[in-house]
């Protein structure tokens, strides 16, 4: 079974737009294996070929009955960075997808969370690899390079 998001990683990627709604049946599996329980995480948990308005509705109801908060802009990076991290040292998630996470972050909060450090990094990075007006210019292969090596300063 993949990593899935802790309840507090959840809320923060839920909040800044970055968690789908086919995630949530094993996000909820994962919470029952954790020991988290009810009957709507139950059913959440066995809902994989229900309709996604149902599925948005059970997890409505698993939040208010396992009493989850919204996560504060200024406490979701670090929630969203550690599992971005996690998974992607679990071989989960390539390198591209991690730094396409983080400049999806940065878009959907509009840039205000200036506490993001690591994402403004990757942005960087990012914007190199997708514009021409950086000089010298460097290869692909060298920005990506960069991207590993930033990631695993993080070993």
């Amino acid at each position: 079974m993949k990593l899935q998001p802790t309840p507090a990683q959840a809320m923060a990627l839920l909040a800044s737009g970055m968690l789908d709604v086919e995630a949530f049946p094993d996000i909820a599996a994962q919470w029952l294996a954790d020991g988290m329980d009810s009957e709507n995480l139950r059913m959440l948990a066995g809902a994989d070929n229900e309709d996604p308005n149902d599925i948005r509705d059970l997890w409505t109801s698993t939040l208010k009955d396992l009493e989850l908060q919204p996560i504060p802009l200024e406490e979701r990076w670090p929630l969203i960075w550690a599992y971005e991290l996690a998974t992607w040292k679990a071989g989960e998630r390539t390198k591209g997808q991690v730094l396409r996470d983080a400049v999806r972050y940065l878009r959907e909060v509009e840039y205000e969370d200036r506490d993001a450090d690591e994402a403004y990094d990757l942005w960087q990075l990012w914007d190199e690899l997708s514009s021409n007006y950086y000089l010298p210019l460097r290869t692909d292969a060298e920005i990506w390079a960069d991207v590993e090596r930033y990631l695993h300063s993080f070993d």
